[in-house]
């Protein structure tokens, strides 16, 4: 079945629907989030209030015409809702710091050239960055990307090159750093 048949379903009341939902976006959902925020506590927090969201629309009898696109535009917003409140970035940081005294930290399980890539990718403007991790971490279309941020399938397009250009500098920079200290 379509997602948005599972909204159909949510909105008749059969919350088993929802669970189909949750069990297909979370990993995708939450790999995004993180992305963006850096913060798996703030991220897992995002996800859960995505989640509500697209429940309590379910529930009002809410069917987006493309249920990918709208789901990413709620997880949008709740991080641009986030990076406008600044206490909120101190709490989580504080929580994030007692969480971490006496943990012995996870161990990285990704290749070093991948964390080369975000890290590189994180120093785009969050525009840049986050239609790069939805069209190639999150996989979606043009017209999907143009749904969940609420711009036009130009802007999408601009900001896709601009931001792959920049990378490319980027990249092209820390390859030079890497070539200097390595010589």
């Amino acid at each position: 079945m379509q997602d948005e048949e599972y909204m159909q379903q949510l909105s008749l009341g059969i919350d088993s629907a929802f669970d189909i939902l949750v069990f297909r976006y979370h990993k995708p959902l939450f790999g995004y989030v993180y992305r963006l925020l850096h913060d798996e506590k703030l991220a897992e927090d995002i996800v859960q209030e995505t989640f509500l969201k697209i429940y309590q629309q379910g529930k009002k009898g809410f069917v987006p015409d493309q249920f990918k696109p709208w789901m990413y535009k709620i997880a949008t917003n709740a991080c641009k809702d986030y990076w406008r409140k600044p206490m909120s970035r101190l709490e989580y940081i504080t929580d994030k710091d007692m969480e971490g005294t006496g943990q012995i930290h996870h161990i990285i399980d990704h290749q070093i050239e991948r964390q080369w890539m975000v890290e590189s990718l994180n120093q785009l403007s969050v525009d840049y960055r986050t239609v790069l991790y939805l069209r190639f971490y999150q996989d979606l279309k043009y017209s999907e990307i143009a749904l969940a941020l609420d711009i036009s399938i130009n802007t999408v397009k601009t900001r896709i090159a601009r931001g792959l250009k920049q990378l490319k500098t980027i990249l092209r920079a820390d390859e030079r750093k890497g070539a200097k200290g390595n010589g």
